[in-house]
């Protein structure tokens, strides 16, 4: 079993999931109980981290709201990508977060995730 599959299975004990994997592609997404995605997938040697919620109105103002405080962020240790996407369900803003594949644990997943909603969170107002 390779890291991404240990640290998944890990984070999904931890979240009461009995089996929680990648699919064939290193891809994996959550939706939460308050209907926001969490989901991680593999490129290269990093992993990114996303935390996305639907948006109902004034999406692309957000999006841009979201983007500018990204481009001042001050803190290079979890510097966050905005993005806006668009589905049949409506529209998502997403934030993300790299980190290095040798950093990955259930540990900062926990730890990502809550950041990426507090963040996100604090870019809507």
């Amino acid at each position: 079993m390779g890291q991404m599959e240990q640290v998944l299975a890990e984070f999904g004990r931890d979240i009461g999931l009995a089996a929680l994997e990648p699919s064939a592609n290193g891809h994996v997404q959550l939706r939460l109980d308050s209907g926001a995605l969490l989901g991680a997938s593999t490129q290269a040697e990093e992993v990114v981290l996303h935390y996305a919620e639907p948006v109902h109105y004034n999406a692309a103002e957000l999006a841009f709201k979201a983007m500018r405080r990204a481009g001042r962020s001050e803190s290079a240790a979890d510097p966050v990508q905005v993005g806006l996407r668009t589905t049949t369900r409506g529209e998502w803003l997403v934030v993300a977060t790299r980190l290095p594949l040798q950093r990955f644990s259930a540990a900062e997943v926990h730890r990502l995730s809550c950041y990426l909603r507090a963040w996100l969170e604090q870019a809507r107002h």
